[in-house]
């Protein structure tokens, strides 16, 4: 009986642990191209927002990679401000193709991280 009272908390379904995996690793992947644009691009402020972005986006893939507290709803509220931005950069600043790139990848990530993060709340 003693096993039974000290019974694991409820693991995720799998495709809730899929998801943030893949929202994840999407973030990792933005991260790094969000700071490929300083060689490509050169030093201007809109190309360095960018890139401060971009290690943003290390940090949360790699909290949702560890289950850091917080990683979640962050993985919702800054790609899609990002990808405000992004859309604002490429129509107004700079229009290129890493625009384009991250604001597709921000389209899913953050349906991703919701979907996670209302599994999670709906228990």
């Amino acid at each position: 009986m003693k096993a039974m009272d000290q019974a694991a908390p409820p693991r995720p379904p799998a495709w809730t642990a899929r998801a943030r995996q893949t929202a994840a690793w999407l973030l990792l992947l933005s991260a790094v191209t969000h700071v490929l644009q300083v060689p490509v691009y050169g030093t201007e402020g809109n190309v360095l927002g960018a890139a401060g972005f971009g290690v943003v986006y290390a940090v949360l893939g790699t909290g949702l990679l560890r289950g850091w507290p917080g990683a979640l709803p962050a993985s919702i509220v800054l790609p899609a401000i990002g990808g405000t931005l992004g859309v604002l950069r490429f129509l107004f600043l700079h229009n290129n193709p890493f625009s384009v790139w991250h604001v597709v990848l921000d389209l899913v990530i953050v349906p991703l991280a919701i979907a996670c993060y209302l599994k999670g709340r709906a228990g």
